[in-house]
């Protein structure tokens, strides 16, 4: 029958039929899975071994603290080791540890780039107290991981592109586009339906193998409610590349053309506006230079040294209610410890300083991410991840505020060289991280997924407009 006189459902389901088997089809499809499936495997692997680390991490300094409760109850009651040595309130150690979001295995982001344990002691300052996390391979780190949050935002545009630049440049190009519009159909809804189907086809597969890694790697929490977000995250993404599709086939009238031309917007939209962005906003708001950062703290190092007995009488002076301990008490414990509480007053100028800097980029961010769809679906994906950068600043300041916390409790007995009481250590108050609620992450990012369903409406009205006009075509 000629495709004139066959229904319009007909033809269109004889194309579904012959698009699924054909050979581009099917391997679009199979890498999809493919890549969702690594990324997941990847990312289940790198969240179960940092959980590992950080537990580990965890469990020592927590057996640390409980041996040094002990010492200190014995000494209490006359029948442990009256060292000063021992139970030095110096040697309190608490962790303090972040731990992967609920949906952490789906984005690693910047998790990888920044402390996600410290250690909560007198004997730290600032630039100590998250020890030695900068020793990955900065080259490995400046690739990123190959996690589901990068099959989203850079993979699934290029494989839309793939099955869709030539929707309809091929039949015209064949002779066969005037035939096909012969039936009862307009070209708009032909070019639509297409579009749908062919990229739903890659949608519902990615959905599917997504889902599947959510239920087999189920960390509980709130991690169904965040995933249930992050679809919605991905459908809105994935709505702005099908109405640029769309837009540019009905614009261009040669599948090359086409082709060229997406292939330059994915790399602009993916990789060169983010990239121009981060460039612009370091530029605008440098981060300090964190070598002046150890270099005012070893200077402080070396001065309290010098000036140990002023700085002790001063401590003094300013605490008149303490009285002097233990003359045996080693000078080091309280030279370090006035070291470090100096170095918080010196080096606080400079911190301020990244701080500055950090709120500049991240208002500078917010409003430069409505330039490029890929940073606000990437900025979406790692909020519900947890694998933002805000998340990782907020760990930083609650874990400095807990030292400067434990400095002000243990200080006045370290300095006067006397030993706190049991009950004195029991109202410490151990690390607790507080991390952002849904709720909260919600607030941030709403609106720029409706400022991407706009354009997204926009660029699919401006296309249909377009097709619209048939004669442009035949």
């Amino acid at each position: 029958m000629p495709d004139a006189m066959r229904p319009t459902g007909a033809i269109l389901g004889q194309e579904a039929i012959v698009f699924l088997l054909r050979g581009p089809a099917a391997i679009a499809i199979a890498l999809v899975l493919l890549a969702v499936a690594y990324a997941g495997w990847s990312g289940d692997r790198w969240r179960d071994g940092r959980v590992a680390d950080l537990e580990e991490f965890a469990d020592a300094r927590l057996a640390a603290v409980q041996t040094w409760r002990a010492e200190l109850v014995a000494v209490e009651e006359g029948s442990g080791d009256p060292s000063p040595f021992v139970a030095n309130p110096m040697n309190i150690a608490f962790p303090a540890t972040l731990p992967p979001g609920a949906l952490g295995d789906f984005a690693v982001g910047h998790t990888d780039l920044h402390p996600s344990s410290g250690e909560i002691s007198p004997w730290n300052n600032l630039s100590t107290i998250f020890g030695r996390y900068q020793f990955e391979n900065p080259e490995m780190l400046a690739m990123g991981s190959f996690d589901v949050a990068l099959v989203v935002i850079v993979v699934m545009p290029l494989l839309m592109v793939a099955v869709s630049f030539d929707l309809l440049s091929r039949e015209r190009a064949r002779g066969t586009l005037a035939l096909t519009l012969s039936a009862p159909m307009a070209l708009a809804w032909m070019l639509w339906t297409r579009l749908l189907f062919r990229n739903g086809v890659l949608w519902l597969s990615a959905i599917a193998a997504m889902s599947a890694l959510v239920l087999l790697n189920d960390t509980g929490g709130d991690r169904l409610a965040r995933f249930g977000w992050w679809l919605a995250a991905c459908l809105v993404y994935g709505g702005f590349w099908l109405a640029l599709i769309a837009f540019v086939v009905a614009r261009f009238r040669h599948a090359t053309q086409s082709a060229a031309v997406l292939a330059g917007l994915w790399f602009v939209v993916v990789f060169a506006m983010p990239g121009l962005v981060s460039a612009v906003t370091e530029t605008i708001y440098p981060t300090p230079s964190r070598l002046a950062l150890l270099s005012e703290v070893r200077e402080v190092e070396a001065e309290t040294t010098r000036d140990l007995a002023s700085l002790t009488d001063r401590f003094l002076t300013d605490h008149p209610e303490l009285t002097v301990g233990d003359e045996g008490m080693p000078a080091f414990f309280r030279a370090a410890f006035l070291a470090n509480d100096a170095a918080r007053r010196v080096t606080a100028p400079i911190i301020d300083g990244f701080e500055q800097a950090r709120y500049g980029r991240a208002r500078a961010l917010g409003l430069a991410q409505y330039l490029s769809p890929a940073i606000v679906a990437q900025r979406v994906l790692h909020l519900l991840a947890d694998a933002d950068l805000e998340r990782q600043h907020r760990f930083q300041d609650q874990a400095r505020q807990a030292l400067f916390e434990l400095a002000d409790a243990v200080g006045p007995a370290i300095v006067s060289r006397n030993r706190i009481t049991v009950a004195e250590f029991d109202g410490l108050s151990t690390f607790a991280f507080v991390d952002r609620t849904l709720a909260e992450a919600r607030r941030v990012f709403l609106f720029p997924l409706a400022f991407l369903v706009v354009v997204t409406l926009l660029l699919a009205v401006a296309a249909s407009r377009r097709l619209n006009d048939e004669e442009a075509w035949t």
